[in-house]
């Protein structure tokens, strides 16, 4: 999570190529504002969330738990865990990739 404020979770992997953190939320918690470049994110409980955006859209996600998806960049929001029980995922980011595939021969 963009961010140099520390978000509920804790960093798993941070490279040149992805950000890797596990997101823990308990009931009723929310997280700071933040941002995300494309991602993927995997549930590892069940997660009932709600996302505020900076802009004053709203979007709400239920997912089970070992339900996953990729997210294109996501501007500024806000996640509250409006579920009963605390909500566990994991947020692996990608960085711009480094290497440059040369171009091929016919």
């Amino acid at each position: 999570m963009n961010n140099k404020d520390k978000v509920m979770g804790r960093e798993l992997a941070n490279s040149k190529l992805i950000h890797a953190s596990e997101v823990v939320l308990e009931p009723g918690k929310k997280t700071i504002m933040h941002t995300h470049p494309a991602h993927f994110y995997y549930a590892l409980t069940d997660v009932n969330l709600k996302v505020s955006y900076q802009d004053g859209k709203v979007e709400m996600y239920k997912m089970k738990a070992g339900e996953s998806g990729i997210s294109e960049p996501e501007r500024p929001h806000t996640t509250q865990n409006i579920g009963s029980k605390t909500a566990k995922f994991l947020i692996v980011e990608l960085k711009e990739h480094p290497y440059k595939a040369p171009k091929l021969k016919k």
